[in-house]
């Protein structure tokens, strides 16, 4: 059904999510790259055992230059170069529901770029407590400021891209690696050329694991806005 997307899923330390991600997805044919930062929970050794490896379940290993927006950057990469119609990019936590991405691949049909957003009439946040809602919101609408852009939910990672539009944003010079990067792209795309849709999602705060945000990754976001205002 959904042969021709390949979903990415960056991973650090996703043991206790992986499996039951990717069982779900393939029940419905889509391709999976789980691009994994040398996790010390043994992530990439696990995807490698899944009985579907080799067949719609792809894995890369990274050991340097790691981060969240290198390891998007490999899954475009990987992407452009075995011809997918569509990338999928997507979180390995659950927190992006598979309810939400089934009808977000009908729009792709017609659209260059799908965005999974929060911050849209339907959109909702399920977990978060007000510190993390507000830090969020008010993150957006400094960049939607900055960047003057169009867009309510800038830093979301849950995006369905067109072949199309990836190979439009010169990808594998975008310089920011945390959050910001998220911003970076849709500021690097020709809003004039092509079609962009926001659909409301439901995000669920992660059950397992623990999170990846830090105060490190909240600052280089912020450092990289600022650059784009300076220069936009």
């Amino acid at each position: 059904m959904f042969n021709n997307y390949l979903i990415i899923i960056p991973t650090y330390n996703e043991s206790l999510n992986i499996v039951s991600l990717v069982d779900k997805l393939i029940q419905y044919d889509f391709h999976i790259l789980v691009v994994d930062d040398n996790s010390p929970d043994k992530t990439f050794d696990i995807v490698e055992k899944h009985k579907s490896y080799g067949l719609n379940l792809f894995a890369i290993l990274r050991t340097k230059n790691k981060g969240y927006g290198k390891s998007v950057v490999e899954g475009f990469k990987y992407g452009i170069e075995k011809n997918y119609e569509y990338i999928i990019q997507m979180d390995s936590d659950f927190s992006h529901r598979i309810e939400d991405l089934l009808p977000m691949c009908e729009l792709s049909r017609n659209n260059d770029m799908v965005i999974g957003s929060r911050y849209v009439n339907g959109g909702n946040i399920i977990g978060w407590g007000l510190y993390r809602k507000l830090l969020s919101k008010y993150a957006n609408l400094l960049a939607k400021n900055i960047t003057n852009s169009n867009i309510n939910d800038l830093t979301t990672g849950f995006r369905i891209y067109s072949k199309n539009i990836i190979n439009s944003i010169d990808f594998q010079n975008i310089e920011s690696n945390g959050y910001s990067f998220l911003v970076e792209i849709i500021h690097r795309i020709d809003k004039n050329n092509y079609k962009i849709v926001e659909y409301p999602i439901t995000f669920v705060d992660r059950q397992l694991g623990k999170s990846k945000m830090s105060l490190s990754i909240i600052f280089e976001s912020i450092v990289k806005l600022v650059k784009i205002y300076f220069y936009k």
